[in-house]
């Protein structure tokens, strides 16, 4: 495969799963995210490409470090710090601060091949890897499958398949060029991208913000990428009055008081008080579907009860706490007692 620079073909068809995405409607096909089967020998092949992919987008320093979607060493847990911490730097200096949270429309099931290949030269990525990632993402096709019915096969134009190794890295070399200012501060996760400002004046702040979005409208309008403007959100985390609204593709988008960035509920006060109340009522629900396996009347013994709890449960509590540990005793008096009562 290394030395023809040639993916078989016979790897490229993918089955495609839809996952229905929590809150959506069952009835709609854009309420289910599509998560790709695809050979066991294929995504062997895949790791072995993304390693010595990944190794040279190290050693050469290419992703730009805004970006910590899937890359070693960084998680979302070191996004989310980013954003919490200059909020509270900029509430410390009595500063108006504002962060936009945009929707990417179907991110992955949009990248323009062409102009993936063309980046990829840009990047200077070693041309036997740009060939054999061609042939990749070329002359791919998928057939979707519901229960044991499987679709007709279609070709697949455009596009990363979601559930592929390579994916996430192509994607983030396909976005690695986005728009970014001095005035703002942009945090990337894959596809979840936030845009932050502050300034004590709330006119500029909004101002700056405004200008960003302008030039990353036509930045995405350039690489074919979608941004559903009715799902994007904005928040003003000032005590002060909010700053002037905000404009995306010549509509308004309102402030809100809170949003979800990357598995954490971020409210305008920054006390964490609904993503707590959110994890706690996650953790209950598990706990009820578990509760046969780890219940008194279970005859597993102690240390597997431990095991699921160590491996299923205990992380929905921990996820992301560096961000929302100092929240109010109180808050976190709610995460204890919920942990106290199963353990």
């Amino acid at each position: 495969m290394f030395k023809l620079r040639n993916f078989p073909n016979a790897w490229k068809t993918a089955v495609i799963i839809p996952i229905l995405k929590p809150g959506k409607n069952p009835k709609l096909a854009e309420s289910y995210r599509p998560i790709s089967l695809l050979p066991i020998l294929s995504k062997l092949a895949e790791k072995i490409i993304s390693t010595r992919l990944n190794a040279f987008l190290e050693s050469e320093n290419i992703l730009v470090p805004e970006q910590h979607g899937f890359r070693p060493r960084l998680s979302t847990s070191h996004q989310l710090l980013r954003v919490v911490e200059y909020i509270k730097d900029a509430i410390d200096r009595n500063q108006h601060v504002a962060a936009v949270f945009l929707d990417i429309q179907k991110a992955f099931d949009r990248v323009w091949h062409t102009g993936l290949l063309f980046k990829l030269i840009t990047y200077k990525i070693p041309p036997p890897l740009i060939l054999l990632l061609k042939s990749y993402i070329s002359e791919r096709s998928f057939t979707v499958r519901i229960n044991r019915t499987f679709s007709q096969t279609r070709p697949a134009k455009a596009g990363i398949a979601q559930g592929s190794i390579l994916g996430p890295v192509l994607f983030n070399l396909y976005v690695n060029d986005i728009i970014k200012t001095t005035n703002t501060m942009i945090c990337m996760y894959a596809d979840d991208t936030a845009i932050l400002s502050r300034h004590y004046n709330p006119n500029t702040l909004t101002q700056n913000i405004n200008e960003h979005l302008a030039h990353l409208e036509i930045w995405f309008s350039v690489w074919k990428i979608a941004i559903n403007t009715s799902k994007t959100e904005a928040i003003s985390f000032s005590r002060k009055r909010p700053p002037p609204e905000i404009t995306l593709q010549n509509q308004r988008i309102p402030w809100s008081l809170h949003t979800k960035y990357l598995g954490v509920i971020i409210d305008k006060n920054l006390t964490f008080r609904q993503h707590i109340t959110h994890v706690r009522n996650k953790f209950k629900n598990a706990t009820s579907n578990l509760f046969p396996l780890i219940g008194k009347k279970s005859k597993l013994n102690r240390q597997n009860k431990l095991l699921i709890y160590t491996l299923i449960l205990k992380p929905l509590l921990t996820y992301a706490s560096p961000i929302w540990a100092h929240a109010a005793r109180t808050n976190i008096n709610l995460i204890e007692s919920s942990q106290n009562v199963i353990l």
